[in-house]
């Protein structure tokens, strides 16, 4: 059976890039796309052949993101948002202007989304509004953790703390002294945030990844394999989808 027979079969397709400089064939499956990479003098019947072999790998990868990705949020879907890893209700209405608020009762915490009657677009509003209301629960909590972390660590505090949104990472530090965040972290259970607190201010002083480092990481959060563990596992459920 070719690749052309398979891809048929509806088991993948694939995209191929074929370049002089390189000397190895290789495979890169993401976003439940797969693309190869192959020299330029590599025979197509030769490349077929070498596919087939990896198809079980290639398959187990494409199942495997597309259970990653069904766990994303969507919040204006399903009406509701994950905030330290509890459910919050959301609701819509109508204000003189555009705002959130958030009601906590007994049922459980719901998040009133208002927006000006002079609003055209109401996805992007709400879109803004809710990262604006997830933005101000994960500062809020940082900036309180941070200091807390800082009196354990015996470490000056951060000359300031940012939060933006990332693909790729949690957080970081630089040699300015200054901790971003990543804003998906806002429907992270609030011990995973600790974590990613002491992981940054650890890079305070060891901005590198050395024994040194973990060590330190390790005195103030000694459970931090198993938090590392859990944002592989799970940081697709803190990603969130506005359709």
């Amino acid at each position: 059976m070719t690749v052309g027979q398979l891809q048929e079969l509806g088991l993948f397709e694939y995209t191929l890039k074929r370049s002089r400089r390189r000397k190895t064939v290789a495979i890169k499956v993401q976003q439940q796309s797969v693309t190869v990479y192959a020299p330029v003098g590599v025979a197509k019947k030769e490349l077929e052949s070498w596919l087939l072999s990896k198809t079980d790998w290639i398959n187990a990868q494409i199942n495997k993101q597309s259970q990653m990705l069904d766990t994303r949020q969507y919040p204006l879907q399903d009406n509701r948002v994950l905030v330290f890893s509890q459910p919050v209700i959301l609701t819509y209405g109508v204000s003189s202007r555009s705002a959130w608020q958030l009601v906590k009762n007994q049922q459980g915490d719901v998040l009133q989304l208002n927006l000006s009657g002079r609003v055209k677009h109401q996805q992007p509003m709400y879109q803004t509004l809710l990262e604006s209301f997830l933005h101000e629960q994960l500062e809020n909590y940082i900036e309180m953790r941070v200091h807390a972390y800082c009196l354990q660590m015996a470490e000056t505090l951060p000359s300031s703390i940012r939060i933006h949104t990332y693909k790729r990472r949690w957080g970081s530090c630089n040699r300015r002294r200054e901790l971003t965040f990543n804003l998906l972290l806002a429907s992270a259970p609030q011990s995973i945030i600790d974590y990613v607190i002491v992981h940054e201010l650890a890079h305070l002083k060891y901005l590198n990844h050395s024994a040194a480092f973990w060590q330190r990481v390790s005195e103030f959060y000694p459970d931090y394999k198993q938090a590392t563990k859990w944002l592989k596992q799970h940081g697709a459920s803190l990603q969130w989808v506005v359709e």
